[in-house]
């Protein structure tokens, strides 16, 4: 005690001696030397207070251990105590053995208790000293090994704003511990503001707070937080905020309205490199809003997804492509057809080629050649995979003879008095219906003999024929659309022998030549036939078509297509016809019991249920289930006679089968039309998956913002197509129609190679359509599109899907998506009554 006060009397006398300035930096020295004792003194009581419960939790466990040793001796005893009593006479040797064991046992137990025994030992100073290694508790290997790799202390430095000081505090985590109760923890133990201090790593990347502390750290990277003040926001108003608010008439608005270009001008110099984040942001709107973005937990959509609807969408898909699969399989029909076409157009290398065909007179050899040994010779390899059904017509249509009356009328075209002129098209208005006397008295005494059709007569005006018992062909040409109405003569390919059908065959298109019946009012002349093919079980239409202009070129068209008159016939057909009934019954559950589901939902949810009748989803199974109803009609009422029956009609009359072949096509068109629809429905509902609906989301947000710019694309696309079919219709004959020319454009927009060559680049007008094609839509609307794709999927991905872990599933969300009402309310009630239930704010249901 006299110690202590001759030091206060030796501190009191050097105060004395001080000055202001060295007092008051004693002072701090003083007070910085208490605080650090104080925060010694709390560790030490934080330590004490941790070796007081660890010590308790091994008395407990010692108490525990003593408790069964007991009862462990208690049992040996009575263990000892039976086998006395029960050993007798000849077992005295193992009597002796047993007691062996039981003293060896005894001993060890003891001894083990002794070990065990906590021993009281106090200090000089009266307090209690336990033994560290009494403290200790072994775990197993395992254990260890992962407990090793875990992070048990973090240092946190928390650094007092705009100081250089900086505390230093260890904390004890657990291995599920987040950085956020951290930080709650430390903010707690300094006495600061948990919304003010972050938790920053030392390379000043912030900590986000639903991390796990054992994922903030590299491998080999120290345990280490700062605690440092977030930045403060600027609670000043600008300039822009104040012109705002200030009002709109009387003094201080004339006062303020001569300023407005100047704070205008100042915010924009503001917003350069030295202004604020904020500023800088707020300049690019796109930059600021995608900057300012949160994951807003997109989940409502997921109410309408269920696991029975893609079942359905998936099975009447799968139905649907194996419908068209059996009808006419693809790789049977491109057979059938390609061969055909080639013998047939290839020629027997002593014709011309039809592809070739530019001249009248060519025409006329590959009717002499190609036409008469492929299809008038038995071995022809036409007819050793093909059976000819029914007569071989060749039609011949022409105009009205040269007149002044064919000639353009009007002021703006005046033409001399002396000019005829012939149409250029062949319709019911211009078709020359005169009789050719010479060739009518030819034909006279030949029809029906050597295979000629008794109704032929190609110097007589004949009107169509027709396809069935009603209705009559027409098809479509290169350059206008025919009927099958002209002059025509019949051949019967079933004639025997072949020999006669051909010569009479040659000697009349000799004839025919001879009398000049292709002129120059000459429109098309046509070649029609029937083919057979046995291997396939299939009909093919044949039409061999020479288009004529006025000018006197020749186009070749082909027009050869694969059908099958009857689908279900006598045993086959019967699957098909079970699989439509199965796809029709399955329809009923799209339109109208989906319609209905999605009608009740959006009433539900949006009070607007009509909304989705007229809506994309709506319409699209308003079509699928209109186009498998039609579907199922049409094709098991038009396509329902027998093949006998079609092949007998044929054989008896000269028919044309083009129009069935077409309508049996467009019905396989139809068909798959309808399962593209089924297959969007089903991406449509694949959107439960995450990955699934950020892409659809992406698209269709993309897609409504790219269709703001068809108000400039349509016109500026229609503009390009006229100004390719002005600068190049005299050159290439894909500029002649505004939509031919238009597939071009797109072609050249794709970069279609075969398009692009047959540009001249010495065509300066055909040099720069293609600059400004390239600049317009390369340069300016690809890129265009490219940027809103990208914008729109990082703005989805952010909004719905940043995270991907807060969107797993559990158990739960799998019974509620997979199940319907009856069956999960049974799983959940009776199999699962305690399964995991998801909280109300991030239930998927």
């Amino acid at each position: 005690m006299s110690e202590w006060l001759e030091d206060s009397n030796d501190l009191l006398e050097g105060l004395h001696s001080l000055d202001i300035t060295s007092c008051k930096e004693h002072i701090r020295q003083l007070q910085s030397r208490r605080e650090r004792r104080r925060e010694l003194v709390e560790r030490l009581q934080e330590k004490l207070k941790a070796l007081n419960n660890e010590l308790a939790a091994r008395k407990e466990e010692a108490d525990r251990c003593k408790k069964e040793l007991l009862e462990e001796q208690a049992a040996n005893r009575r263990v000892v105590r039976t086998n006395q009593v029960a050993i007798q006479g000849d077992h005295q040797r193992e009597q002796e053995l047993e007691m062996q064991s039981s003293n060896v046992r005894r001993f060890m137990e003891t001894t083990l208790q002794e070990q065990v025994q906590r021993r009281s030992m106090q200090n000089e100073l009266g307090i209690r000293v336990y033994d560290e290694v009494e403290l200790m508790v072994e775990k197993p290997a395992e254990e260890q090994a992962m407990e090793s790799k875990y992070i048990d202390t973090v240092l946190v430095t928390y650094c007092i704003p705009n100081s250089e000081l900086k505390y230093n505090l260890s904390f004890r985590v657990d291995k599920g511990m987040k950085t956020k109760k951290l930080r709650e923890d430390a903010c707690l133990y300094w006495g600061l503001s948990e919304v003010e201090f972050i938790l920053k790593t030392m390379s000043n990347a912030k900590v986000h707070d639903e991390l796990t502390i054992q994922s903030c750290f590299r491998e080999n990277e120290d345990a280490h937080f700062s605690l440092v003040q977030k930045t403060p926001k600027n609670a000043s108003l600008m300039e822009r905020e104040l012109l705002h608010i200030l009002p709109r008439a009387g003094r201080k608005a004339r006062r303020t309205g001569a300023k407005q270009s100047e704070s205008a001008k100042g915010e924009n110099a503001k917003a350069g490199p030295s202004a604020e984040l904020a500023e800088q942001m707020a300049a690019l709107p796109g930059l600021f809003q995608y900057m300012t973005q949160r994951d807003q937990k997109v989940v409502q959509h997921l109410q309408r997804l269920k696991l029975r609807n893609l079942c359905v969408y998936l099975a009447v898909f799968i139905m649907t492509i194996w419908d068209i699969y059996m009808v006419i399989p693809p790789d049977k029909s491109f057979n059938v057809r390609e061969g055909i076409v080639q013998l047939m157009t290839e020629g027997d290398g002593r014709g011309v080629g039809f592809d070739d065909i530019r001249t009248q007179s060519q025409v006329w050899l590959w009717l002499g050649d190609t036409v008469s040994d492929q299809l008038f010779i038995p071995a022809s390899a036409l007819r050793s995979y093909n059976a000819p059904v029914g007569y071989m017509q060749v039609l011949l249509q022409d105009v009205q003879p040269a007149s002044a009356a064919q000639c353009p009328q009007g002021s703006w075209s005046p033409l001399p008095t002396n000019v005829d002129c012939l149409a250029t098209r062949y319709w019911d208005l211009t078709a020359d219906t005169a009789t050719r006397e010479n060739i009518t008295a030819y034909f006279a005494g030949l029809a029906g003999l050597d295979g000629r059709y008794t109704g032929s007569t190609p110097g007589t005006y004949g009107d169509a024929r027709s396809t069935s018992a009603a209705g009559e062909a027409s098809f479509p040409g290169y350059f206008y659309d025919f009927d099958g109405s002209g002059f025509s003569v019949e051949y019967d390919l079933q004639h025997s022998p072949l020999a006669d059908v051909r010569a009479a065959f040659q000697q009349d298109m000799q004839f025919l030549q001879d009398e000049e019946w292709l002129s120059a009012q000459s429109r098309a002349i046509h070649v029609n036939f029937l083919l057979y093919n046995g291997n396939h079980d299939q009909f093919v239409s044949n039409r061999y078509s020479f288009e004529m202009t006025a000018v006197g070129t020749v186009e070749p068209v082909v027009q050869v297509a694969a059908f099958r008159p009857a689908v279900v016939e006598y045993d086959m057909g019967l699957e098909l016809l079970l699989t439509d009934i199965i796809r029709l019954c399955l329809v009923l559950l799209i339109c109208p019991v989906q319609l209905i589901s999605d009608f009740l939902y959006e009433r539900r949810v949006n009070e607007a249920g009509c909304r989705h009748c007229i809506s994309l989803q709506g319409l699209v199974d308003w079509a699928i289930g209109i186009l498998s109803f039609v579907m199922f009609g049409f094709r098991y009422l038009t396509f329902s006679a027998p093949s006998v029956n079609f092949y007998v009609q044929h054989v008896q009359t000269p028919m044309d089968a083009g129009e069935l072949a077409e309508m049996f096509n467009i019905h396989l068109a139809v068909d798959a039309l309808l399962s593209a629809l089924l297959m969007y429905r089903f991406v449509y509902f694949l959107r439960v998956n995450r990955h699934v609906f950020l892409m659809w989301s992406t698209v269709a947000s993309s897609v409504s913002v790219g269709l703001r710019l068809a108000v400039i694309v349509i016109p500026l696309m229609a503009g390009l197509v006229l100004i390719s079919m002005a600068v190049g219709a005299a050159l290439d004959e894909k500029n002649r129609t505004f939509w031919s020319a238009m597939v071009r454009v797109l072609l050249m927009v794709y970069g279609d190679n075969d398009t692009i060559q047959d540009f001249d680049p010495n065509n300066s007008w055909q040099l720069a359509f293609n600059v400004i094609l390239v600049f317009t839509f390369k340069l300016v609307f690809v890129n265009s599109w490219i940027a809103v794709l990208i914008h729109q999927y990082q703005r989805t991905r952010v909004s719905a899907g940043y995270s991907t872990k807060k969107y797993r599933w559990k158990e739960y969300n799998f019974v509620v998506w997979s199940l319907a009402w009856p069956f999960r309310n049974l799983y959940l009630n009776f199999l699962r009554p305690r399964i995991e239930m998801p909280p109300k704010d991030s239930a998927e249901e």
